[in-house]
């Protein structure tokens, strides 16, 4: 029979997905600010049709 997971490892989980969510959301962000960076992401999208 399998027990519960502990209340800790469920916090450390949630506290790892929160701060890779983060920085996901971080280098999103970085990234819009780059103009040259969003210009050649839109042109490499294109060149694929």
């Amino acid at each position: 029979m399998r027990t519960a997971p502990s209340p800790a490892r469920g916090r450390r989980r949630r506290a790892v997905l929160a701060a890779v969510g983060a920085a996901m959301l971080t280098g999103i962000f970085w990234a819009y600010l780059q103009p040259g960076f969003i210009v050649d992401l839109a042109n490499r999208i294109y060149l694929c049709f």
